[in-house]
């Protein structure tokens, strides 16, 4: 039985890493099947199964963007950034990835980077500069980005569901990584651009004459509403998932829409993937599979030496195997570890490793995937796996060891 279920489980991340188009059926499938051969299922059951409280975030936060989006708030976004830089090229660059980073922590990466990398493209294509250093600079940041809070990505968000941290400590344990990491970076990457177009100046008159739009104020107060009440979820003792459908529901009624208007903006096949990975995972551990791996590093009784493991172990895999499903394997882990007395610092060295992992490879995230083919079809340009991960193992390996220092940091003083 085990062999046949670890079978599955091998067929279903074949299938994630080679033909990732259908990896959602596969996975949901194959899910399905392990859990048939390990259990006896039954729909009442299928709540301690899967973690409904992650679809209902994702599928919330889904529904708001895409109205958002609908809107022009991020197409307005990008139009203040221009004025504000004042058509001055490195600025313009700047805080355009200050705000991928910034917007990534609340919105889908994939949303932030096809609104901003045309404009990157604009300025390479403006000053004469090779496009490829923007494009990796803005899907490492939107990844960055997305790592710093609670709702920045699907994999915090799975591993939020399970650690039962609160939102304010994702905040404070995350974020002061990642904008230490984004300042190095932007000196960085201000570096190789000191030496083009730092005196070029392009024309901002045509976006100030069509900079208003009065709805925009409605949707951002609604949308901040909805960050307030994730910030302060425990204190209201309401679920992530409760506050951004029921956000979702209120931004619906205003619009007078209804779910068929926004079914296609619904990310199906994350949310089936993440649900087949539920049902693959409850397979496994009902066998007890990871129990030798989890066996081993209990051995390990240096706490900060576990979490350095986690860490960079975490960091490689999720590069080639992708963020989203590694988290899973990894949290099936550390709540065995934990209950046998690790520190919940296991938990911010996973987040942290499977937001840095995934800028690895141009496989390792949806991001990256998406922002390789804007390079192929606003440029005609394609960066190789080779040329990908050889781009980003520099920040990869940078962003590695400065959250290494804070991870040990947390371990040293119990935060």
């Amino acid at each position: 039985m085990k062999l046949l279920v670890l079978l599955l489980y091998t067929i279903a991340y074949l299938y994630i890493i080679f033909e990732p188009h259908i990896s959602s059926v596969t996975t949901f499938l194959l899910g399905i099947a392990a859990v048939l051969l390990t259990s006896r299922f039954n729909f009442s059951e299928l709540s301690t199964i899967v973690d409904f409280n992650t679809i209902f975030i994702l599928a919330g936060m889904m529904i708001i963007i895409s109205i958002l989006k609908e809107q022009g708030i991020f197409t307005e976004i990008s139009k203040r950034i221009l004025l504000i830089s004042k058509g001055n090229i490195v600025r313009t660059v700047f805080l355009i990835n200050i705000a991928i980073f910034f917007l990534s922590g609340f919105l889908d990466n994939v949303t932030t980077i096809l609104i901003f990398i045309p404009i990157l493209f604009y300025i390479a294509d403006a000053i004469q500069i090779d496009a490829k250093p923007l494009l990796i600079s803005s899907v490492f940041f939107s990844n960055l980005g997305g790592m710093t809070t609670a709702i920045g990505d699907p994999p915090n968000i799975i591993i939020y569901s399970v650690s039962k941290q609160s939102f304010i400590s994702f905040v404070t344990h995350l974020m002061p990584v990642g904008v230490v990491v984004l300042f190095l970076q932007l000196f960085l990457l201000g570096k190789k651009l000191e030496t083009h177009g730092m005196n070029f100046v392009f024309d901002t008159q045509s976006i100030k004459q069509d900079a208003k739009n009065p709805q925009l104020i409605k949707y951002l107060v609604i949308f901040l509403i909805v960050l307030i009440a994730m910030t302060f979820h425990e204190q209201l003792d309401i679920e992530l998932g409760i506050i951004t459908m029921l956000g979702a529901l209120v931004i619906l009624f205003l619009e007078k829409k209804n779910f068929q208007a926004v079914v296609n903006e619904i990310d199906w096949d994350t949310l089936t993937l993440i649900t087949g990975l539920y049902l693959l995972n409850f397979s496994i551990e009902h066998l007890n599979i990871f129990e030798p791996i989890v066996n081993t590093l209990s051995q390990i009784n240096t706490p900060s030496i576990l979490i350095l493991f986690i860490f960079w172990s975490s960091v490689f895999v999720s590069g080639f195997l992708s963020a989203l499903p590694v988290t899973l394997i990894y949290l099936s882990v550390i709540q065995k570890l934990i209950l046998s007395g690790a520190p919940i610092t296991l938990y911010w060295a996973l987040a942290l490793g499977v937001g840095i992992g995934g800028n690895l490879t141009p496989v390792a995230s949806l991001c990256n995937i998406v922002g390789n083919n804007l390079l192929k079809n606003l440029k005609n340009e394609r960066l190789s796996f080779i040329d990908f991960t050889k781009n980003m193992l520099k920040p990869v390996m940078i962003s590695g060891i400065i959250s290494s220092v804070f991870l040990i940091a947390f371990s040293v003083i119990g935060f």
